[in-house]
């Protein structure tokens, strides 16, 4: 089962490159979100490019809720000039600054980056009708949000990457103003050995916390397979 790490992009290239090179011997790959809460930071496929240049693989998300149809082809032709070869495509929180454009479907961009090569994802909220979406949006990979259970990720027909998302007293406040169901460190490492067999690798993330992302992905090392 893969292991990937979510890394929020920074402007701070070298506490960047500090993170991304303390995770190189812990994870298969990182996931990069862009702009998360809408909130505008350095760009992911920036973030993208210096993670390959560190010899990780990325996932590079981007937000079509920002894109017209032209600068969304444009970020994938770069996304391909980069050789990143993971983009997963949602449409994002409401921006924090100006507005929506809301052009793009995400149906129409998976269609578009898988035609043009890319390994294609999109996010599944597993407090919605998710099986009915596994029928519509026809990308490569999901990844899932609020995942709580094994069960829910039983019997899908695709390739289901869940968030497993760990609590700490330092993240707390931001992880009740996200809504995200979270986990402890411990009941986090119970549930990832509970999804064994079950999904193709986890995502695992800890909003405002490096530290203990990264002691959570050492400690991971004694039960992954």
């Amino acid at each position: 089962m893969e292991i990937i790490a979510e890394v929020v992009p920074s402007r701070n290239k070298t506490a960047f490159l500090q993170k991304l090179s303390s995770l190189k011997s812990l994870v298969d790959r990182v996931d990069i979100p862009e702009a998360p809460c809408g909130r505008p930071i350095a760009h992911s496929i920036a973030a993208c490019a210096l993670a390959k240049q560190m010899g990780l693989e990325p996932i590079l998300h981007l937000r079509l809720a920002d894109l017209n149809k032209t600068g969304f082809k444009s970020l994938l032709g770069g996304a391909q000039l980069l050789e990143i070869k993971y983009v997963v495509l949602l449409q994002g929180d409401p921006p924090a600054e100006g507005r929506p454009v809301g052009e793009v479907t995400t149906e129409e961009a998976v269609a578009e980056a898988k035609k043009m090569g890319f390994v294609t994802g999109a996010i599944l909220s597993l407090r919605r009708d998710y099986r009915k979406r596994l029928e519509t949006l026809g990308a490569d990979f999901y990844l899932a949000l609020h995942a709580t259970s094994a069960w829910q990720l039983a019997d899908l027909n695709a390739a289901i990457y869940p968030y497993v998302i760990i609590a700490t007293e330092k993240n707390t406040a931001l992880l009740e103003r996200l809504g995200h169901a979270a986990f402890k460190p411990r009941e986090a490492a119970e549930f990832v050995r509970g999804l064994e067999g079950l999904v193709p690798g986890v995502i695992i993330s800890a909003p405002g916390d490096f530290p203990a992302l990264l002691q959570f992905l050492k400690d991971a090392r004694s039960f992954r397979s």
